[in-house]
């Protein structure tokens, strides 16, 4: 089978291992500079922000030997972070099953798993068309023929857009939704320590702080900080002006980590349309006539649901 792919995150990436272990031709396709999706890692000079996924749990017994591969290739270490959780003005343990984080960065995971696969990056997909093959035709009104299936691992709002209007689970692709979330990164010139490494927060503007540079592998000695802002709060102020948001975003992070943060040598603030699951199918892909729809969305988020929801799709066709 020829197949083509649409996405590098970790559900593109999933799926296309899946395929070529069982033989198939594969081609992935991303509008990105590079793979991993919301396993992403931004750069400023020294600094180092996972700006997307901050770590991820394993439950599954086939994700947990992936994920011991991954340990064993030294892109993957657990991440035993003092973690608390702030809620109606009391601090408590954050805690819930062992953290792990891919090394030196979040991106690095992705790129070990992209290792020997075909990928196009930079390609912008237009939508997808059936014939007596499928055709992908891409915003710069180039086309690619040929594939006998294809997989859509697209935030769901972009895949509606992309597929076939017949699509056999449109309906399921249409009602799926994803919050936005908005990331602010601050970098400082020495490493902050207030006790804690990741501090999530109720019932304000923001839900997350975390001192990237505590991660394993990281650069310990300046601070590189990580602020995710609250789901429902991003989803209504989606459009507003990125400075109020970055402002707003600043006095909470100030004020939880008790040092003013708004003349640091470096802030940038970064836009997340597709962050977290907000309703979903809960099934782990969506299987139409040698075409599938999947993604962590399918099955309501996180990295090992990315994962499983990959290689379910490609399980369909095979």
């Amino acid at each position: 089978m020829n197949i083509a792919i649409l996405g590098a995150g970790i559900s593109g990436l999933s799926a296309a291992r899946e395929l070529v272990a069982n033989g198939a031709k594969v081609t992935i396709f991303d509008k990105s500079r590079g793979v991993g999706g919301r396993m992403s890692t931004r750069y400023a000079g020294d600094w180092e922000f996972d700006h997307g996924a901050q770590f991820f749990t394993v439950q599954d017994p086939d994700f947990q030997v992936e994920i011991d591969n991954a340990i064993e290739a030294d892109v993957v270490a657990p991440w035993a972070a003092r973690a608390l959780y702030l809620k109606t003005g009391e601090l408590s343990a954050d805690t819930g099953r062992d953290r792990y984080v891919a090394t030196p960065r979040m991106n690095s995971l992705p790129k070990y798993w992209a290792t020997g696969l075909d990928i196009e990056l930079g390609r912008r997909i237009n939508r997808v068309v059936q014939g007596e093959n499928w055709t992908l035709e891409f915003e710069d009104e180039t086309s690619v023929s040929g594939f006998d299936a294809v997989i859509s691992t697209l935030p769901p709002a972009q895949a509606r857009l992309v597929l076939p209007v017949n699509f056999k689970h449109m309906t399921s692709v249409v009602s799926a939704e994803m919050h936005v979330c908005f990331c602010l990164m601050i970098g400082v010139s020495e490493a902050v320590d207030t006790g804690w490494d990741t501090l999530r927060v109720k019932d304000l503007p923001i839900d997350w702080i975390a001192m990237n540079n505590a991660k394993p592998g990281r650069i310990a000695n300046i601070g590189s900080i990580v602020v995710h802002s609250a789901p429902e709060w991003s989803d209504l102020h989606v459009a507003a002006d990125r400075d109020w948001v970055q402002d707003v975003m600043l006095k909470s992070a100030s004020a939880l980590i008790g040092m003013p943060l708004d003349q640091a040598p470096h802030i940038a603030l970064h836009r997340w349309l597709y962050s977290s699951s907000k309703a979903s199918p809960d099934i782990a892909c969506l299987e139409g006539d040698k075409i599938v729809a999947a993604g962590d969305w399918c099955l309501g988020g996180r990295v090992q649901r990315a994962w499983l929801s990959g290689r379910a799709a490609a399980r369909a066709l095979l």
